[in-house]
């Protein structure tokens, strides 16, 4: 009885053990720990990409968490994961779901970052969805009718040409285009070795004359630089001499202005110069005074003055 005894309890130990053993495998293949560092995060997608509870969160390609919700919000998804530490992840971390192995299964992969602030647990990390292998499937069925399309169209392509080829005169033309331009070719070739010594020297010359032309530019370089020197000399010279003369310019206007004035008051105003030059009474009685005058004068000059003057008594 007592070795019965002994043996199931023996037994239960085992099973016991047995047991616990297949939890705490299970937990560590599913990726979950009980370690108290760890932290929850929360990811943005457009969409799950496959990936569902129990996926792993590799940092880096290094396990570091599992996927432990996956739910649709607001117009996208929403995928919650903890993580054993969360430390070195910075506030522009990415994630990006890819393929876990090529037989199946997703991952999220996380790039920490390298912002200076470190990660705020409650805020979303943006990630996006890897293609995958279906995802290729997926496009090349889109685009079948797309290369059925282009098929059709090199087909069309193909009996076009066929039908040119056919045509002896397209063959005839393109083997005349290809001799003349083998001919032009050989003419060229030919050519070249006739004028090889007179073209090698024609490129000597001008790489002669230009190292001359670069030593006289660089020989007369201080001349030409007095010579510039000296032309803005003279140019601001003739600015103060064109300065001069505009503003004798301005003078003759003034004076030319004024005169004109003066001009026009002697011929509306009444003063004895207009009077003498534009009165013809006055220039009679003016000119019958001189001539009275000149006969006086040379009566005088003729005959004397007979002066009578008496001094100191009255009449």
């Amino acid at each position: 009885m007592d070795v019965s005894r002994s043996t199931e309890i023996r037994v239960g130990i085992v099973s016991v053990i047995s047991i616990a053993l297949l939890v705490i495998g299970i937990m560590l293949g599913k990726g979950i720990s009980f370690s108290p560092t760890q932290k929850s995060v929360a990811i943005r997608l457009a969409t799950s990409g496959g990936i569902d509870a129990g996926s792993p969160v590799v940092v880096n390609g290094v396990r570091r968490g599992t996927v432990t919700q996956v739910s649709n919000d607001n117009g996208g998804v929403l995928v919650t994961a903890t993580l054993d530490d969360v430390s070195d992840l910075k506030s522009d971390a990415q994630a990006l779901v890819s393929i876990l192995e090529i037989t199946g299964g997703k991952k999220i992969e996380l790039t920490p970052g390298s912002a200076a602030t470190a990660l705020n647990p409650s805020a979303e990390i943006p990630g996006r969805v890897a293609a995958d292998i279906g995802t290729l499937v997926g496009v090349l069925g889109d685009a079948s009718g797309d290369i059925t399309g282009l098929i059709k169209r090199l087909d069309t392509i193909s009996m076009s040409v066929s039908d040119l080829l056919r045509d002896g005169s397209v063959v005839a033309n393109i083997k005349t285009m290809t001799n003349d331009g083998a001919l032009a070719l050989t003419d060229l070739r030919v050519f070249m070795e006739n004028n090889r010594g007179p073209l090698t020297t024609t490129v000597q010359d001008l790489k002669a004359l230009t190292s001359e032309l670069r030593e006289s530019v660089h020989r007369n370089e201080p001349g030409v630089t007095r010579i510039i020197a000296r032309t803005e000399t003279v140019v601001k010279s003739l600015e103060g001499t064109l300065a001069k003369a505009d503003g004798a310019i301005t003078n003759v206007d003034t004076l030319t202005t004024r005169v004109s004035a003066m001009v026009n008051d002697l011929r509306t105003n009444k003063s004895l110069l207009h009077a003498l030059m534009y009165d013809d009474k006055l220039f009679g009685k003016l000119d019958s005074t001189l001539i009275s005058l000149r006969k006086v004068l040379k009566d005088f000059g003729r005959d004397g003055v007979n002066v009578n003057v008496g001094l100191g008594h009255r009449k």
